[in-house]
């Protein structure tokens, strides 16, 4: 089985920071239907910092598969990137001290021959809709998820928790924060299905059902994105980036 797309649609805007910390993989308007993995990356810990995380997960993942091609990748085969990328962290930190404390957030999407993997790890997302409906989404590392999760507070008390913007978990070298990603693999597709990876800029601004809304509406992909960037740019106070992916057939 090969999974086909039509040509990956992207978004990549600075907003209203000052600098952009997202970074994608494949660059924007350079990615093709031959791709085979796709990047969201959101970095944190400042001026330079954050935008030195991002790039450098999304070039350490880039490397590790094009130094360690697989036909059939695992779960295992992963977790080794994520080390891998972990490292790159910790000898950067090692050479530059002052950028100890940066990090960054990654969503991923991997196409293999029979599945797509889900890499994750913050609070960028990936959803998977067919038709009108979102089949399925992430669930952001985030303290107040986790409180929600306990029971502690509701769901529509956490989106405006004064702690909402809190990530329990992003890349930042092992030698500052241990985590390891969740790891999602979808046997499930169909031609017309869509994947979309996003930072938090994107969805503070877009619910997920107005997202589905959008996604399954009758115009074509160019203007679906541009819909949403119109609506992010009114409202998004952040960097905010994504990729659309629809996938053409399966062989």
């Amino acid at each position: 089985m090969k999974i086909e797309l039509n040509k990956p649609l992207s978004v990549f805007v600075r907003g209203r920071r000052e600098n952009m910390e997202d970074y994608i993989f494949p660059e924007q308007d350079i990615a093709t239907s031959a791709d085979f993995f796709f990047i969201v990356c959101d970095g944190m810990g400042g001026h330079t910092k954050g935008e030195t995380a991002s790039k450098l997960a999304c070039e350490g993942f880039a490397g590790y598969f094009a130094a360690h091609p697989v036909s059939s990748p695992s779960e295992p085969y992963f977790l080794d990137a994520f080390d891998h990328v972990q490292g790159l962290f910790d000898a950067y930190i090692d050479e530059h001290q002052e950028t100890r404390g940066m990090g960054t957030t990654l969503v991923m999407v991997y196409l293999a021959p029979d599945a797509a993997h889900v890499i994750h790890c913050g609070d960028s997302r990936f959803y998977h809709f067919r038709d009108h409906e979102l089949l399925w989404r992430t669930r952001d590392h985030k303290l107040v998820e986790e409180w929600v999760s306990q029971g502690l507070i509701s769901a529509q008390e956490a989106l405006k928790h004064p702690m909402s913007n809190r990530i329990t978990r992003a890349i930042q070298g092992y030698g500052v924060l241990k985590v390891k990603p969740d790891i999602h693999v979808i046997h499930d597709l169909k031609p017309g299905d869509y994947f979309f990876l996003c930072t938090d800029g994107i969805y503070e601004s877009i619910t997920d059902e107005e997202l589905a809304d959008i996604i399954s509406s009758p115009v074509n992909d160019d203007e679906k994105l541009k819909i949403i960037k119109d609506v992010c740019e009114g409202n998004s106070k952040d960097n905010y980036s994504a990729f659309l992916l629809n996938i053409r057939s399966i062989i």
